[in-house]
This record gives structure tokens, C-alpha cells and sequence, in this order.
């Protein structure tokens, strides 16, 4: 991404680890809703100019002075989300919310990403073993399936028997968070996609209900738990969406919002159903990465995944911004 914002191809030189740092040849980086994000607003990210990716897989390729334990040609999964490692914050495990490298920093969050053949990453507690899973695909699993895996945790003691989740949103984000509520919670989950097409993919996945945003969510959605919902995973974040969320919510219920796109919702006392909750979400940890590695090697969910050269990635990524990208997630493959 160069200085300024926009999406350009460019030749960098291959990165050359130092004390602590970890080289990986990329397998895979996937292309996330967020880059459309992060290109419009670049000084939130540092300015530029980086390397875009922050869903990266592939193969250990050398580290620096003072790194132990690894083993050359190991596949892993990159977490993106970059501490101080040393402030009270980072210590207690949440780096993603540093306050030291604040307001964000990261493989493709103002530092390079994964979208090229290496990524150089500060240090080891970064990486996740794949084990059998092929790192081509397993980059959505930090981002794609973490952010939604991490929401999900948050919200458990309203995921429970006889609840019920609606999620908005059936593309890369929202692929992952329908399996994952149906691998880890008893709710009945309801989708909410405007594209035909995703909507099956959504019942194929799993969910429960797929509907269209203009079909009288709100009736569907009470006629199925006449309390609303239980939780709501906004993964769009529009203006409508917000809308669409509050519209569906329970009292003493929840509204999460992932999605990206910077809309906004009037919020009063009468805004929401009594006690509802609204507050974002944003990524997790690695220690909670390595849970959702455990899921998909065990089978629970799968990133649907299709492959595209680096070349491709600027007209892939407006297909992105225009919501034409299909189903699951597109991958960039050095």
C-alpha cells in the first residue's frame, strides 16, 4: 500500500530477521473486507507504505538471534495483532489492545503483511502450529474465523439452549462465524445476506434460517423466539445493518459489531430493547487462535477457500469494496 492510501504492486526486498524475529515464506494470505478499509484510511494505520495481509499461513524459513524451539519448514498460522509484549496490557494477554502501539499495529495493520512470498514476524509467540492443516488455506483462520471465535466467547452465557444468533453478513467473516456458533454453542442460528447465492452456502454451512435483510427479518426472527435475539453478530456495519441488528435485539440482549464499513446507529434510551447491550468486537489473542486451529484439525470448520496471484489482488479486492467476491474467502498465493 503506498504512502497515501490506494492499492499498487511493487517489488520489496525479502526481509532479513534480527534478535528475536521470525521468518516465514507465505503460503497464502488472505483478502478480508478490512484491506478496502485500511487503504481508505491509512494515516489510522501509520501512514504507509506496507505490504496489506493480515491473514497469513505458511512454512518457517529462518529466525534471528535468541529464538528457540522451531524448526525450519514447520507450517504455521500468523496472528496479526502486534504488542509491546512488556506494558500491563500486553501482559495479561490482550496485545491486540496495546496501549503503547496504539491505535493499531500489525502484519498488514501498518506493519508489512503476508501478501508477498515473506513475512517477517517480531516474534515467536506469534506463530500457531498448523500441524496436518495446509497453510494455502489456514490463513483466514487468524482474522476470519479468530474475530467472530473471540465475539463468540465473549457472548457464551447467552449462547445457550434454546437462544438464538443472527449474524449479518454471510461473506468471508461470516462463513466462519456460522460454523463456529453451530461447533461451539446450542443456539439456533439465523442469517441475514442479501446475495442468493451466499445465502444457500449459509444452510450448507449449517445455519438454521437464511434470509433476505428485506423479508421481514423481524417477524421471522420473533416468530422463532418472540424475546428477539439473543445476540447479533453484525459482520457488514452499515448504517442498515445497525439498523437491522437493533430492530431483531432481546431485552438484556446483545449486538455485536465486527463489520467494517464505519456506519453508524442513534443510540438512546429508546433505541434498544431494555438493557441491551452494543459494543465492537475486534480480532483476539493467540492463545485463542490456537483454539481455533484445534477446531478446524479436528474437522468442526473448514475456510472455503479460493486461490488468486498476487497480481490480482487490487481488481480482487474492489470486488471486495462492490460485495461481487462469491462465497468463502479469496486467498493470495505468492
Amino acid at each position: 500500500m503506498p504512502v497515501g492510501g490506494g492499492i499498487e504492486l511493487a517489488d520489496v526486498p525479502q526481509p532479513d530477521p534480527g534478535p528475536g524475529q521470525v521468518l516465514v515464506r507465505v503460503a497464502g494470505a488472505g483478502l478480508c473486507h478490512s484491506d478496502v478499509t485500511i487503504a481508505r484510511v491509512p494515516d489510522f494505520y501509520g501512514g504507509g507504505p506496507f505490504t496489506l495481509g493480515h491473514e497469513t499461513a505458511g512454512w518457517i524459513a529462518g529466525w534471528g538471534p535468541g529464538v528457540v524451539g522451531l524448526e525450519e519448514g514447520a507450517p504455521v498460522v500468523a496472528h496479526a495483532e502486534w504488542g509491546c509484549g512488556g506494558c500491563a496490557t500486553c501482559r495479561r494477554g490482550d496485545e491486540r489492545l496495546c496501549p503503547v502501539v496504539a491505535p493499531i499495529a500489525g502484519a498488514g495493520l501498518g506493519a508489512n503483511g503476508g501478501m508477498a512470498e515473506y513475512l517477517l514476524v517480531p516474534a515467536a509467540r506469534y506463530l500457531v502450529a498448523l500441524g496436518d492443516l495446509d497453510p494455502r488455506d489456514a490463513g483466514p483462520l487468524d482474522d476470519a474465523a479468530l474475530t467472530p471465535y473471540h465475539a463468540i466467547r465473549r457472548a457464551r452465557d447467552e449462547l445457550v439452549g434454546g437462544s438464538l444468533a443472527v449474524v449479518i453478513g454471510a461473506g468471508g467473516v461470516g462463513h466462519m462465524a456460522i460454523q463456529i456458533l453451530k461447533a461451539v454453542s446450542a443456539a439456533t442460528v439465523v442469517v441475514v445476506e442479501p446475495n442468493e447465492a451466499r445465502r444457500s452456502f449459509a444452510l450448507d454451512l449449517g445455519a438454521d434460517v437464511a434470509v433476505h435483510p428485506d423479508d421481514d427479518l423481524a417477524g421471522q426472527v420473533r416468530a422463532l423466539r418472540p424475546d428477539g435475539a439473543s445476540v447479533t453478530f453484525d459482520l457488514v456495519g452499515t448504517d442498515a445493518t445497525l439498523a437491522l441488528a437493533a430492530s431483531v435485539a432481546s431485552p438484556r440482549g446483545r449486538v455485536v459489531l465486527i463489520g467494517t464499513k464505519l456506519g453508524s446507529f442513534s443510540f438512546n434510551l429508546l433505541s434498544l430493547p431494555w438493557e441491551c447491550r452494543l459494543h465492537t468486537s475486534y480480532a483476539g489473542e493467540p492463545r485463542e487462535l490456537e483454539e481455533v486451529v484445534a477446531l478446524a484439525r479436528a474437522g468442526h470448520i473448514t475456510v472455503h477457500t479460493r486461490h488468486l496471484d498476487l497480481d490480482a489482488v487490487p481488481a480482487a479486492i474492489a470486488s471486495l469494496e462492490r460485495g461481487d467476491h462469491g462465497v468463502g474467502r479469496a486467498i493470495a498465493v505468492p
